[in-house]
């Protein structure tokens, strides 16, 4: 339900902005306004199953989104893009540290992905690299082009699309490598438990 959520609020936005004249300022405040019901619904309901990265969206939408309804300049919410994805590029990096993995509290059992913690660990390094990426492009089209439009197509089609070819390449390895070790383990012989090391 909270990714569910988040995805509406996603939808809000884009659907206002394509629908209602391209304005981004009409199309913050559907957002934000979806967004703050959101937060309400997620802390009366669903406060123990939503995660840190979906408070965080939904809060700096709220709060960058207000500020664009209160100064009346589109750059506030674009600039949300940025600091959410360092926010998260970092917190991936600490969770690598920690010898944690989104991926694998994602993909292993209902992919059945039976593969090493390092090669899971070797995905939040890819996946922060991305999201630093994006910060990093996305700071290059709020400072240097000035348009409402560019910078749409870039948050709905181009973000998007590199999002997805990122997730299939990264599930492809690790569908790869679990068809490696797990043709080792029968090579060698070995019960699979064994093999699966921390690192």
């Amino acid at each position: 339900m909270p990714q569910i959520l988040v995805g509406i609020c996603s939808l809000f936005f884009i659907g206002t902005y394509l629908f209602f004249g391209f304005d981004l300022l009409l199309a913050t405040k559907a957002l934000v306004y979806s967004s703050a019901v959101a937060l309400l619904i997620l802390l009366l309901f669903f406060r123990y199953q939503t995660k840190k990265n979906q408070w965080l969206i939904l809060g700096a939408t709220v709060i960058f989104g207000s500020l664009t309804i209160v100064f009346g300049d589109g750059d506030f919410i674009k600039w949300r893009t940025t600091v959410v994805n360092v926010v998260i590029g970092l917190s991936l990096l600490g969770m690598f540290y920690l010898k944690k993995s989104p991926a694998q509290m994602l993909f292993e059992k209902p992919l059945e992905i039976s593969v090493p913690q390092k090669e899971w660990l070797r995905t939040n390094i890819w996946w922060a690299i991305y999201m630093f990426l994006m910060a990093g492009l996305n700071t290059i089209i709020v400072l240097f082009v000035p348009s409402d439009d560019i910078w749409m197509t870039f948050k709905m089609i181009i973000n998007p699309i590199m999002t997805f070819i990122l997730t299939a390449g990264v599930l492809v390895y690790l569908s790869k490598k679990s068809k490696f070790y797990k043709e080792q383990r029968e090579a060698r012989n070995v019960p699979q438990e064994s093999t699966d090391d921390k690192g």
